[in-house]
């Protein structure tokens, strides 16, 4: 046998490993750097609840991986249906998330539009949600009635 081939065929032991670790590895791998091939990650999060009672409280929380120290204001500017203008809430954090308790039991109306708004110390602005033109696009959430609501999902799933 030669040093340098595989018994019986005629590679070069380097090229056989080379086209080993080859197949190992990832081939398809790219030399760009992980983070520009992902979306940019939002720096607001918000899950608008599934449904609004007309006849208890939501909380409605906002996430916000702003550093907290460069944060001036957080706001949610919310209307019901009966209302004629958005009303300024700032918000505080608390546990982690900036909380507002809406309440409709104080507030007339059978539908909630709201939007919440991030001012920062360098006066930049940060808004959740925003539609495809760039602009806010407030959440419209329906004020349920509970009773029915759940009615519904038990026909829903017998």
């Amino acid at each position: 046998m030669k040093i340098g081939t595989i018994p019986g065929g005629h590679f070069p032991a380097a090229l056989f490993l080379m086209i080993f670790l080859s197949i190992g590895s990832n081939t398809f791998a790219t030399d760009t750097p992980d983070f520009l091939n992902q979306k940019k990650r939002s720096l607001l999060l918000h899950r608008p609840p599934k449904a609004m009672f007309d006849d208890r409280p939501t909380i409605l929380q906002l996430f916000v991986t702003i550093p907290y120290d460069s944060i001036e204001t957080v706001s949610i500017f919310y209307k019901t249906n009966k209302m004629s203008i958005f009303q300024e809430i700032k918000l505080d954090k608390n546990k982690g998330a900036f909380t507002y308790k809406f309440d409709p039991g104080k507030q007339e109306g059978n539908t909630l539009s709201y939007f919440f708004v991030v001012q920062k110390i360098d006066e930049a602005v940060h808004a959740i949600p925003i539609g495809d033109s760039g602009k806010i696009k407030p959440y419209n959430q329906p004020l349920v009635d509970a009773i029915e609501h759940y009615e519904k999902r038990l026909k829903s799933l017998q």
